[in-house]
This record gives structure tokens, sequence and C-alpha cells, in this order.
């Protein structure tokens, strides 16, 4: 007869301290003690109930958390590569100009072919995702639990001093090499820096953000109709500027990141 000893080993669960941004509260649970705010999700801020001009008219925002960088090539290719996309699939999240020889890549940073999966220079993974439609950010975002932030919420997020702005030149510089290695003939002596003469100053080279909203729409609703044809981008300069952009269509300075609300 052997005697079997089972030793038991008991673990402790070291929650992390984490101070509330809403009230200033030390709190080492899922929730404030003070304020019941949820503990921020990872990589995520807390930007508090604002009340912001929009289109000259005073909007009310409700307290959301909110992506403190964009989303990132990083982030984005192991979802699109297992996602089971196929070519047309593929178009209709890159740039919109999908197409079976894959030209639509040719002015972005993906690299890719009808076999394999889709891939971006190193230099480029911690670089915020670009030329990615509107339809193509939502469903991503969707899959993380997120949506696109509303106008009258970055706006908010802005006036917070909470939105970086990017130079889409400086990111076009990663993979500028390759995409005129990768056109050949076709790019012909066009180079990054002519494809930016039209930019004269600083603020027309700095990215747009994609917001959920509707072009000229409610700037607190998000659009769900399928039926919508343009969406409202940001530029979160001093003078925050506002543009529109077709769902359909995505560009190399257009940029997004994602919005929860606060439950």
């Amino acid at each position: 007869m052997r005697l079997v000893l089972l030793a038991l080993v008991s673990f402790t669960m070291v929650a992390i301290a984490w101070q509330c941004p809403a009230c200033g509260g030390e709190n080492d649970g899922s929730f404030c003690v003070d304020c019941y705010l949820p503990q921020p999700p990872g990589g995520m801020v807390y930007v508090p109930a604002t009340t912001v001009e929009v289109n000259g008219v005073m909007v009310d925002v409700s307290p959301f958390f909110l992506d403190e960088q964009p989303v990132t090539y990083r982030d984005f290719i192991p979802w699109l590569n297992g996602s089971g996309f196929g070519v047309n699939e593929m178009g209709i999240i890159i740039t919109g100009g999908g197409d079976e020889t894959m030209q639509f890549l040719a002015f972005t940073p993906f690299i890719g072919d009808q076999g394999g999966g889709i891939t971006v220079p190193s230099q480029c993974l911690e670089n915020p995702v670009a030329s990615i439609t509107w339809s193509g950010a939502q469903s991503f975002l969707s899959d993380t639990g997120k949506r696109l932030p509303t106008l009258a919420e970055i706006e908010a997020a802005a006036s917070h001093g909470l939105i970086d702005v990017w130079d889409s030149y400086e990111t076009m510089q990663a993979f500028a090499g390759q995409m005129q290695s990768s056109m050949g003939e076709m790019l012909g002596t066009l180079n990054a820096q002519a494809m930016f003469a039209g930019y004269s100053s600083a603020n027309e080279r700095i990215m747009w953000e994609l917001t959920g909203t509707v072009f000229d729409g409610n700037p607190t609703a998000t659009a769900v109709s399928i039926d919508v044809s343009y969406i409202t981008l940001f530029k979160a300069l001093s003078e925050p500027l506002v543009s529109s952009t077709s769902r359909d269509m995505g560009y190399f300075n257009v940029i997004f990141r994602g919005a929860i609300e606060v439950p």
C-alpha cells in the first residue's frame, strides 16, 4: 500500500491598484469604490462628460472611453488575416478599390498576394493603420467590442488634449521605397515628396480621423443605415477641422481609433 501525499498550492491573485480618472480615488477592484466608474480598458483613456461646440451648436457629450492611440498595423493585420477574407472582401476593407490583381494595395504599406496573407514592412507596424474604409474600420472595432467615436466625442477628446496628431508625410516615408519598387513603371518618377506637392503647410499633412457620424448629420449619433454615403472626418488642430469621405473608400491619410460608452 502506497501513501500518496497531495500538496495543495494556493495562488493569490494580486490586484493592480489604479487611480480613478473621474474622482481620483485609489482602487484595486474593477470599479471605483467612490464613484463606481469601471476601470478603463487597457490602452484606453477616460473622457469625462463635456459640452463642446460642433458646427456652432453646443452639444452635451456623455463620458466614454477612447483608444489612447489610433489602431496600428500591428493591431489590424492579425484580424485581417484571421477573418477568412478573400480578395474581394480585402478590397472592401482596404481602399475600397478591390480587384483580382490586388492593385488596390499599390499605394498602401500592405503587401500580399492572392494565395497568402497580408503584411506590411516591419518599420510600419507601429504606425496608425491607414487606407481602411469606414466599413472596414467599423468591422474591426466591432469585433473588439468597440465602435468609431462620434464627431461630438472626438471633439470632446480633442478639447481635453487627448488626440495626438500624425504627419502623413512622415508615416509614408516608412513605405515609400516599397511603393516605388512595387509600382515600377506605373509609378514612374513619382515619389512620396511629389505626392505631397499640394500640401503647402504642415497642418495640411496632418492625418484625418474617421468618426462614426454621418456628414452633416447629428454629431452625437453613430451612422447605422447602409444607405449612408458620406462619413465625417476630423482633424485635431488648434482650430479643429471637419471634412467628409465616402464610406466605401479608404485613403493613406485617414486613420481611426475605437470608443466605448461608459456603462
